[in-house]
């Protein structure tokens, strides 16, 4: 597909064909009976493109960034249950959850907290709590 005649900067997509192409993508992802729908990546070599023309499309056209979220909403579902019914290898379905969907292990989650304990540097403090303790 040639660029469009005006067109000084060579872009070949106009809103309507993205969209076009975003509409196929999410049927795509969509799709039960289809192998090729746990990955973004996927979807988009399903459709004859690549996920960076993905990308490139909802920075230029940001009305489409909607539908991209379902895109990856569908394959994050279809992952996880095809890893779970074991239709794809569970290390490879927890790779791309926690790479391209933002899953985290729950022992990542309990690491990452700050406890500040009270440390007082009065050293009266402590020899007045003693003598009361005496008494």
């Amino acid at each position: 597909m040639a660029a469009p005649k005006g067109n000084s900067n060579a872009q070949k997509w106009t809103f309507e064909t993205a969209k076009a192409l975003f509409e196929k993508c999410l049927e795509t992802s969509a799709d039960k009976s289809l192998d090729c729908n746990d990955f973004i990546g996927e979807v988009a070599q399903h459709n004859s493109t690549t996920l960076y023309i993905l990308n490139h499309l909802t920075d230029t056209f940001p009305e489409l960034k909607q539908i991209y979220a379902n895109i990856k909403s569908n394959c994050e579902s279809n992952c996880f249950a095809n890893g779970k019914k074991g239709n794809i290898n569970a290390g490879m379905a927890i790779m791309n959850l926690k790479s391209n969907h933002g899953w985290t292990d729950r022992s990542q989650i309990e690491s990452n907290v700050t406890i500040n304990p009270i440390i007082s540097f009065d050293p009266l403090a402590d020899t007045d709590e003693a003598d009361n303790n005496a008494s």
